[in-house]
């Protein structure tokens, strides 16, 4: 009955999103790599001797925790930094060799160590009281049998009869007060029990993951090892659900509450009203659309202005719903809640709250409101200001809904007083509230002490949910938490080292090496502010910013890091070196030197001291160092809306002049995150302007008050001088085109001088006319309404200007830009020309994502650091060729990681990741992210992948073969002319195709198909399937041939002699699956055809066939480098490189094949020939000996 689990099955789930940088992987593996090689080499040493090695490891790997002995337990974990904290993790410990009988193994598991552990369980647990302990853990050094707490707690400390035996024995009142009694009379009997039980017990044997004959590691399992010593893992300092995992119920539910619901169109899913009959007239949508109707709006924009509205107006509840939750947390209060129904009764009332409370400052409410909502802070927010759209003749204020019921929701969690569903009719703003007030609006880390992990609403889940609304026509695609952790991660520690070893004029080579240097104690104070400072200046953008999902992740490791290099400051000052910060799980993690997790309390004054310098911080960072764009008004006011609520999370009370408490507002971050279309700009990075000093810097100051002002119309006021300056700056703007026109004009003046006897009219004229269409060029470039969503980036950020004005750049651009394909419509005429003329890699069809590169690359600071995720046909697509040589030519340390796994769940997109530092072209390293784990193939040089190169995954994997694959590719191509024809088979089925025209249900019932041969128009029939190496199988019947097919190709196409090859290659050294036939027989479009070979057709069998042919496929399309079937076509089968064989050697070789051919038939075995084959074939491609031995090694 025991349940024995692998080392995977032993690791938190949660756990999964952890994904160490390549870093953390090295630093690891050296660690393990030197604990198992002392381990080896002391087998016969004591067990405090080897106790003492594995100590050793596990401060490495953990070295932020107290590991030492606890009472009679060999080792401990201890849950903080100090003895004081609670122990953690049992560690029972057995030496190697001399003790086998007492170490537990998957034979025999009731043995003393077992037996051990449970007694020290129980110990910690009835004697201590530590509710604290998360594992057990015993091993030999190379064996690990792992329970978690939960089977302990389940098997022994509930077994009622154990536990008061125990407790007899700790009182010495049973028969033997000797340890053995207790292990073998007391707790055997129980662990016998436990294991007739399924009782879960997790298993792991170090060797394992070494490589044959070695002491190194697999790389496969770094990763799994990395996560199970991992304090997340065996302190489930991660047990919370995934925090960026949609909550399902909720969200289906405020979509029912709104009048939506979502529904699958072609690939996507889209928000949709409910069809005719299904609506309701009292939900917010209908309601809204109601109200329209009244005013006369016109019924086709009716739906999208209502969603708008609604976006605007969901997005102010939740927040307000965060803020309540925080304000109850930080009271530890239930007065402080405000968002019910006793408190707001109708829609008048919630209009009231958005702008006589949220938009008034405390001292400038009413009275009777300051009655209503006391506790109600001011928070400075624009969220709580009137949009365009609700001041508008087409828009209404919510206030303008009407009261009115619904029907419950079938599927809804809310319950009645006696505990059953809630069912029936009720109030939409009743319902709203309930529906709100059922959930947890809290941190993921708080979820231990609340109600259910199914019920957490934290912002991370709030965030996608507001972004799936926000993109209610097209499908939303959020990025996962543990994408944008990884990217955030490894975009912020580079640009962090880059920018310190600049300041300290260090050259550490990583960050590991970097926190060396600041976690010695004598490093000054002085030093470690200098790194703080050079931090908080650091500029961070992500042009396609979305619901702000990137630059919340980049937030959180921001802070992380500063707590890792000890250069985290309080408000006043002082280094904060009594908490951690970690990122898990996309959440940022504090917690005290215990490792308990931190919460601010106002009734705790020494929690304000954590929670100040975490505003403070998160404030410098949002408001200095993150920057955002987006086209979608309603994505950037979602953007705005993360970020303040990551702010609201530390948000503090202090003092006022009288007395009176006050919760710190909330700055002005919407200049940081602006609306426009990222990809067009009127004015170059490089145009010029007259940014006089003065003007410049009143700028850069104004943008600063703009954002500390918490005074509506101070902030009107400065915003209409900005707009002003930069009205300035535009018109001192001198573009190509306005230079053009200044010297055009100058040349005309020089031309007509009035004391020049000698005018040339004729040249007059032509100046003119050039004058003219100078001017004409100006002007349209000054006025073209193309312009009027661009992005200036010239002059919109004044904090990546120099102080002489002049661009200088982000140092992070970080993206999952927007996927659009030009050909479908998605442009318009002037769009598609402003590409062609302004981006390197604009080609035929191009998709935004190109565009965005280029745009990112440009946007960086020398040295500065890019993060994108894309489709991965940008690895090997051929129209993305310009891409690929941008990159190539412009990158330093690019580094291309293709996904297997699916990055987004209802996409049908593969994905990869680019990363590179801008700067001289260097090197290339390429990677794989597989079952959540990122790992490195390996780093070539920047010209690896030669002229028109194609960034295959496959050619860095098997570099070591890199010569013989340059060798054959330089030969000429099998579909060149006069050697041979390339063909597809037939296309059966296609409705209204074929005569007669075919119907759905021909191609459903597969009617021209028959496993009999009926009559003469019946013809063999092959399918992929059918074609293997050397063997054509006819397994697929008959198929009625001739113009009653979709296409029925060419006849002779299927008759004489030719080579079938099948479209979907194997994956093994042997990829190719090619056969020979000279019947009559029919095949289908997954198989092509080769045929008029103009050499021995055996001879070509064997060279399609051979290893080193499929060592060349493999690399040169990388066709596995995809999740979905790795098919290729006839185009990239004419690609073949195929030489010009003798007649002697064309002969040796058909012989060979025709006994593999003849041997297969019968089912023998043709290895022998097979190789000797591969051998002949290397000879017709001149290979070299060192060459031959390349494509012998290479394994697949």
């Amino acid at each position: 009955m025991t349940v024995i689990q692998n080392l995977k099955q032993s690791i938190n789930r949660n756990v999964e999103a952890i994904m160490p940088q390549d870093d953390q992987k090295e630093e690891f593996t050296n660690a393990l790599e030197e604990y198992y090689q002392k381990i080896a080499e002391n087998q016969e040493q004591t067990e405090e001797f080897q106790k003492g090695i594995f100590r050793d490891f596990l401060q490495k790997v953990i070295s932020n925790k107290f590991i030492n002995t606890s009472e009679r337990i060999d080792l401990a974990i201890y849950n903080g930094e100090t003895s004081k904290s609670k122990v953690g993790v049992i560690v029972e410990y057995k030496r190697l060799l001399g003790n086998e009988s007492e170490m537990m193994s998957k034979d025999h598991l009731n043995v003393k160590a077992f037996r051990e552990l449970v007694a020290y369980y129980l110990r910690e647990r009835i004697v201590n009281g530590n509710l604290e302990v998360k594992k057990g853990i015993v091993t030999n050094g190379y064996d690990f049998f792992v329970i978690d707490s939960n089977e302990l707690e389940k098997y022994f400390y509930k077994n009622k009869k154990l536990v008061d035996l125990f407790n007899k024995f700790e009182a010495r009142r049973l028969s033997s007060t000797k340890t053995d009694f207790l292990f073998d009379e007391v707790i055997a009997p129980a662990i016998d029990k436990a294991l007739n039980k399924p009782i879960k017990i997790g298993y792991f044997d170090l060797r394992d993951s070494l490589k044959a004959d070695s002491n190194e590691f697999k790389k496969q399992d770094i990763t799994r090892l990395y996560r199970f010593f991992s304090t997340e893992n065996l302190l489930n300092e991660m047990v919370f659900a995934d925090s960026n995992s949609l909550n399902k119920n909720f969200y289906n539910e405020l979509l029912y509450i709104m009048g939506l619901h979502e529904e699958k169109k072609s690939e996507n899913k889209v928000i949709s009203r409910f069809k005719e009959g299904k609506r309701q007239d009292a939900s917010l949508i209908e309601n809204t659309i109601e109200q329209l109707d009244i005013n006369d709006v016109p019924e086709s924009q009716q739906f999208d202005i209502a969603m708008q509205l609604n976006v605007v107006w969901i997005n102010r509840i939740l927040f307000l719903k965060l803020l309540e939750s925080s304000l109850v947390s930080f009271n530890h209060s239930d007065d402080y809640k405000f968002l019910n129904s006793k408190k707001i009764t109708s829609f008048d009332d919630l209009n009231e709250l958005f702008f006589l409370v949220m938009a008034k400052k405390v001292e400038d409410r009413r009275d009777r409101i300051k009655e209503k909502f006391p506790y109600v802070p001011y928070m400075n927010s624009s969220l709580f200001e009137r949009t365009e759209l609700e001041s508008s003749k087409e828009g209404i204020n919510i206030n303008g809904l009407r009261e009115g019921e619904i029907d419950v929701y079938s599927k809804t969690k809310l319950r009645d007083a006696n505990g059953k569903k809630l069912t029936g009719k009720i109030q939409i703003l009743d319902y709203l509230f309930k529906f709100l007030n059922s959930y947890d609006f809290i941190s993921a880390v708080d979820t231990k002490n609340k109600k259910g992990q199914d019920q957490l609403i934290n912002a991370s889940v709030l965030g996608l949910i507001f972004e799936k609304i926000n993109g209610y026509k097209d499908g939303s695609f959020f990025t996962p938490g543990k994408i944008t952790m990884y990217m955030a991660k490894k975009a912020v520690r580079q640009a962090v080292l880059t920018k310190i070893n600049e300041t300290l004029k260090t050259d550490a080579k990583n960050i590991t090496e970097l926190g060396y240097i600041t976690r010695d104690y004598h490093f000054s104070v002085a030093n470690r502010k200098k790194i703080s400072d050079a931090i908080d200046e650091l500029k961070v953008l992500d042009p396609a910013v979305g619901s702000g999902h990137f630059l919340v992740s980049v937030l959180n490791e921001l802070i992380a890091i500063k707590a890792s290099l000890r250069v985290l400051f309080d408000a006043d000052g002082n280094l904060l070196n009594d908490i951690s910060c970690t990122v898990a799980n996309d959440e940022l993690i504090i917690q005290d030197e215990y490792g308990n997790n931190y919460s601010y309390n106002v009734n705790k004054p020494n929690s304000l001291r954590v929670q100040k310098a975490l505003f403070q911080q998160k404030k410098t960072f949002i408001e200095n160092c993150l920057y955002g764009v987006d086209l979608n008004p309603n994505s950037v006011n979602i953007c705005r809306l993360r970020l303040w609520i990551e702010l609201l999370k530390n948000a503090y009370y202090s003092e006022g002049d009288n007395g009176e408490r006050y919760l710190t507002t909330l700055p002005n971050i919407d200049i940081n995150i602006k609306v426009g279309d990222s990809l067009i700009h009127r004015y170059d990075l490089t145009d010029k302007f007259d940014l006089r000093k003065k003007d410049f810097k009143q700028y850069v100051e104004l943008v600063k008050q703009y954002k500390d002002t918490s005074d509506k119309g101070i902030k009107s006021e400065i915003n209409g001088q900005i707009n002003s300056i930069k009205s300035t700056f535009v018109n001192s703007w001198r573009s190509p085109e306005a230079e053009k026109y200044d010297r055009a004009l100058a040349e005309l003046a020089g031309t007509t001088n009035l004391f020049d006897q000698k005018v040339d009219n004729e040249k007059i004229a032509e100046l003119r006319q050039k004058v003219k269409e100078a001017k004409e060029s100006f002007e349209n470039r000054k006025g073209d309404p193309l312009y009027n969503n661009a992005l200036e980036w010239r002059l919109e950020f004044p904090e990546v200007l120099d102080q002489d004005g002049n661009f200088v750049g982000f140092d992070i651009v970080i993206a999952n830009p927007p996927y659009i394909v030009s050909r479908f419509s998605a442009f318009n005429k002037k769009q598609k020309e402003y590409y062609e003329t302004h981006y390197e890699v604009n080609e035929y069809q191009v998709n935004t994502y190109q565009l965005f590169i280029e745009l990112g690359y440009q946007l960086l600071k020398d040295g500065g650091y890019f993060a994108y995720i894309v489709p991965n046909n940008l690895l090997t697509l051929q129209k993305v060729q310009l891409t690929r040589d941008f990159l190539i030519n412009h990158s330093q340390e690019l580094i291309v990681i293709n996904s297997l796994d699916k990055i987004f769940t209802d996409a049908s997109v593969d994905n990869c990741f680019i990363f590179f530092k801008k700067g001289k072209p260097t090197s290339i390293t390429a990677g794989i992210l597989k079952n959540g784990d990122f790992s490195t193939v390996g780093t070539v040089k920047s010209d690896f992948f030669g002229p028109n190169p194609i960034f295959s995954i496959s050619m860095v994997q098997h570099q070591n073969a890199i010569n013989a694959f340059w060798k054959i590719n330089n030969f000429d191509v099998l579909a060149r002319p006069g050697f041979s024809e390339l063909k597809s088979g037939v296309k059966r089925y296609e409705t209204g195709k074929g005569d007669p025209k075919q119907t759905s249900k021909d191609a459903q019932f597969h009617v021209y198909n028959s496993k009999e041969k009926k009559d003469q128009t019946y013809l063999p029939y092959v399918e992929g399937s059918d074609i293997n190496r050397y063997l054509l199988s006819l397994n697929s019947g008959y198929i009625k041939y001739g113009k009653n097919l979709a296409a029925m190709r060419k006849p002779e196409y299927f008759e004489g002699p030719r080579i079938l090859v099948r479209q979907i290659p194997t994956k093994s050294e042997y990829a190719i699956q090619s056969a020979y036939t000279d019947e009559t027989i029919i095949n289908d479009m997954n198989t092509m055809i080769i045929l008029n070979i103009s050499i021995n057709p055996f001879a070509l069998l064997g060279i399609l066939n051979s290893k080193l042919m499929s060592l060349w496929f493999i690399m040169k399309f990388d066709k596995f480098q995809r999740r979905t079937f790795p098919q290729y076509r006839v185009n990239e089968l004419g690609q073949f490189p195929i030489p010009d064989i003798d007649k002697y050697l064309q002969n040796k070789i058909a012989d060979k094949v025709s006994i593999i051919m003849s041997k297969s038939q019968s089912k023998q075995d043709y290895s022998k020939e097979n190789l000797e084959v591969d051998e002949l074939i290397m000879d017709a491609y001149g290979l070299t000996d060192e060459e031959k031995q390349e494509v012998r090694d290479f394994t697949f």
